[in-house]
Order: C-alpha cells, then structure tokens, then sequence
C-alpha cells in the first residue's frame, strides 16, 4: 500500500501490540496523504496516525530512529 501512495519510508512508532491503534512516522510525504491513511485503516481495521519525519525536530528524530521499526 505504501509504494501504491508514493510513500518510501514508512516507520512504526512506537512499536506497540496495541491493535485499536497505529502510531506511523513517513519520511516521503504523499501526495495524498489522507487517503494513505484511510486506506491504511480499512486495511488494518484501526485507526492509524500519521507524523511527518520533516517535522519533527531534528534532535528528537534521531531518538525515534531508534525507537522505530521500518516496514
């Protein structure tokens, strides 16, 4: 679904087996972004958040790298 929405870097933040709820970090925004994550969440059956990696400040994002798990 991801390269289908032109989106390259996908992460799950943080990893959690919590089903009713995804946390999901995009490093190449889509052009469509609400309908990435509408899909994402009838594919998923839950809802999904999406964060923009460009807009999370610098020093925080090189602690979610390691704190994230690439899909």
């Amino acid at each position: 679904m991801a390269s289908q929405h032109q989106v390259g870097s996908l992460r799950w933040w943080p990893p959690t087996m919590n089903p009713t709820w995804l946390d999901l970090v995009v490093e190449d925004v889509p052009d469509g972004l609400p309908a990435f994550r509408s899909d994402l969440e009838s594919a998923l059956g839950c809802r999904v958040a999406v964060y923009l990696a460009d807009r999370i400040p610098q020093e925080a994002w090189g602690r979610l790298l390691v704190e994230t798990v690439a899909l």
